[in-house]
């Protein structure tokens, strides 16, 4: 049986799942070893979550919502968080359907389990337009998100950033996209995000945010958690940018959560 310290240390050194993957099996694992807490192993753990993890607004959250307050407590509100990640795709679609109902076109950018969540639901709806996904950087994992859209749905496509302008031509489109953390005045997504909201605000277009509440962060924390966000760099040339970037929440024109 995995020790408490390797279920704290697995997710802290994930790389293959997003954000809500890692937060729903680390919750779970910890709700099933119960009787293997102790306080000091529930902070050392959550110390090296938020170092492994300081990109993510949700793990950033769990690893304070472990450490405050006694074991009954932290049981209580790991249960309930469970609760909703049980059935956030769920939640997440039926909350954005109102805005995806009788839209041609859905616009978004990089790779988004939430995203994913809110299309699928809504082909399962019976929405039959079609999906534009932007690359949103080099490590965007735009095509890979498109690709994996495709799977469902076959009216979707992969498009670099640079032709953003050219598929608002449709007066029934909506920008649909991710966020990795938000706050009452900023959301931080991958580069390119805030380009996309401003020219649907130019155009008029609505743009819809899916993100659950463990993407809640005060300003100061969004700025922090920015400022350690994954840079990337160009092969044999000394260049280094951030592959996130904050856009103003004064651009979205819905919020859904769960």
């Amino acid at each position: 049986m995995d020790s408490i310290a390797g279920l704290f240390r697995a997710a802290a050194t994930d790389r293959r799942h997003g954000a809500a993957e890692i937060e729903r099996r680390l919750v779970d694992a910890l709700l099933q070893r119960r009787a293997a807490w102790a306080a000091e192993a529930l902070a050392a753990g959550a110390a090296e979550l938020r170092e492994g993890q300081p990109a993510m607004a949700n793990v950033k959250n769990l690893a304070r919502w472990v450490t405050d307050g006694d074991a009954a407590a932290v049981e209580e509100r790991l249960r309930r968080r469970a609760r909703v990640l049980a059935d956030l795709d769920e939640r997440l679609a039926g909350a954005a359907w109102p805005w995806i109902a009788g839209r041609r076109r859905v616009l978004t950018i990089s790779r988004s389990s939430s995203v994913a969540a809110v299309l699928s639901g809504a082909w399962d709806r019976g929405w039959r337009g079609e999906v534009v996904v932007f690359d949103g950087s080099p490590a965007g994992g735009g095509e890979e998100q498109a690709t994996r859209l495709a799977e469902a749905m076959p009216s979707v496509c992969s498009q670099p950033d640079a032709t953003m302008s050219s598929w608002f031509d449709d007066e029934r489109t909506v920008v649909v996209v991710g966020t990795d953390a938000v706050s009452p005045s900023r959301v931080i997504n991958v580069c390119g995000t805030a380009a996309l909201l401003e020219i649907a605000a130019v155009r008029e277009v609505p743009v819809v945010v899916a993100a659950d509440s463990g993407k809640d962060l005060p300003d100061d924390e969004l700025a922090e958690m920015l400022g350690a966000g994954p840079v990337a760099e160009a092969p044999g040339v000394r260049r280094r940018w951030p592959l996130f970037e904050a856009a103003a929440m004064s651009l979205v024109t819905e919020r859904v959560c769960e």
